[in-house]
C-alpha cells in the first residue's frame, strides 16, 4: 500500500493513526465523473473516519431522509 495509514484530520493528530482501508473524495464528486476519477481528489482514509466525515457532509446518517 502507497498510503497504510488514515488521512483523516482526527487520526493525524494520533500517536497510532487508523489504518486506511477505504478512498476518500476530497472534495465531494456528487456525480461529477472528473473529480471522482481526480487522483488529486484522494485520500486514503479508515473507513470509520470515513463514514463520520461523509455523514457530515451530507447532513447526517440517512442523507437528510
Amino acid at each position: 500500500k502507497q498510503y497504510p495509514l488514515c488521512m483523516c484530520d482526527d487520526c493525524k493528530k494520533r500517536a497510532v493513526p487508523l489504518p486506511a482501508n477505504v478512498v476518500d473524495h476530497i472534495i465531494p464528486h456528487k456525480g461529477n465523473y472528473k473529480l471522482f476519477w481526480d487522483p488529486s481528489n484522494h485520500q486514503a482514509m479508515n473507513k470509520r473516519c470515513h463514514d463520520k466525515k461523509t455523514a457530515i457532509e451530507d447532513g447526517g446518517f440517512g442523507r437528510g431522509i
